[in-house]
């Protein structure tokens, strides 16, 4: 089993904007590591406290209609200086591949180390 991780951002707590960000790095994730989704175990998510208006899964489910996974959701650490209005998530998946994590929007700030080997 293997963890893949990703992270975007959002500008304004609102559930579209939620929902758009939530189906884009999740596709993105999906598409970059050529997953399939009858191999993903769970998915984890986390969100900075000032995301409030929707869960992130609610639209993996519906936006993507990945039914049959196990989802959490977490709220972020309120670190001071972190940054604001972002959506972290965790993949288990069931298989053993070269994993690609994808940060996208200003979360690519979270890891400027990814950018040279992607």
């Amino acid at each position: 089993m293997i963890a893949i991780r990703g992270a975007i951002t959002i500008t304004e707590d609102t559930p579209e904007q939620v929902k758009d960000a939530t189906i884009e790095l999740l596709s993105e994730i999906i598409s970059r590591n050529h997953l399939n989704q009858k191999k993903m175990v769970s998915v984890l998510f986390t969100a900075t406290s000032d995301i409030m208006s929707a869960y992130p899964g609610r639209f993996m489910r519906e936006g993507l209609g990945i039914h049959d996974v196990a989802i959490l959701h977490f709220q972020e650490m309120n670190v001071k200086g972190a940054l604001p209005l972002c959506i972290r998530v965790l993949i288990h998946y069931d298989d053993d591949i070269d994993v690609y994590p994808v940060y996208l929007r200003t979360a690519k700030s979270l890891r400027p180390d990814l950018e040279k080997k992607l």
